[in-house]
């Protein structure tokens, strides 16, 4: 056999080859890939609100951001007769009401309990609620400041936001902010201050 038919039978098998793995790999289709964040039932408004909020972590730093499902509310009923809830993923925001600055904190301040349960080590979180003289990380027994997953959410987000103070049971003063901030996400606070 000459190398012309030789190289001719080797093209040909490899396009029968080509070919059978098509047919027989051509009907799987990879799953769709998840959307990072998925918001439900905003106005553009309130979309911008979510965007802004999630490129405030972006430009931080703030990398690790989980998978969030966003729903907006007309009423507080859909987050517990609250303002903001988080959950395992899942933001309900019933800012209706809010101005823009506060929306963007409500935002901000949910996205940071999700953000600090997927990031932020029990050592750095028992070393924060010692300082802050925290009993308790989520005790819903205790009053909504007085507890260590909302004192931090406020934290992180008065260092991403821009001009609204954190609701704590003590006002700090900035710098203790900042160190706060740092020691929950290990970076410096973006919003301005310092």
């Amino acid at each position: 056999m000459d190398t012309a038919t030789h190289t001719h039978r080797r093209r040909i098998a490899l396009l029968l080859v080509l070919a059978a793995s098509a047919t027989t790999l051509g009907g799987q289709r990879s799953a769709p890939a998840r959307e990072p964040l998925v918001i439900h039932g905003a106005n553009a408004a309130e979309e911008r609100v979510i965007d802004w909020s999630l490129r405030r972590f972006r430009e931080a730093g703030l990398d690790g951001m989980p998978d969030l499902e966003v729903y907006l509310h007309r009423s507080h009923e859909g987050c517990r007769n609250g303002i903001g809830y988080y959950l395992a993923g899942r933001i309900d925001l019933c800012t209706k009401a809010s101005s823009e600055p506060y929306q963007r904190k409500y935002a901000l301040h949910e996205m940071a309990h999700a953000w600090t349960e997927a990031n932020t080590d029990t050592a750095i979180l028992e070393r924060f609620m010692d300082i802050r003289g925290i009993a308790a990380w989520n005790d819903r027994s205790f009053d909504w400041k007085q507890r260590g997953t909302e004192q931090a959410a406020e934290i992180i987000a008065w260092g991403l936001g821009e001009g609204v103070s954190p609701w704590l049971p003590d006002q700090p003063e900035d710098r203790e902010l900042a160190d706060l901030f740092e020691l929950l996400t290990g970076r410096q606070p973006i919003n301005g201050i310092f």
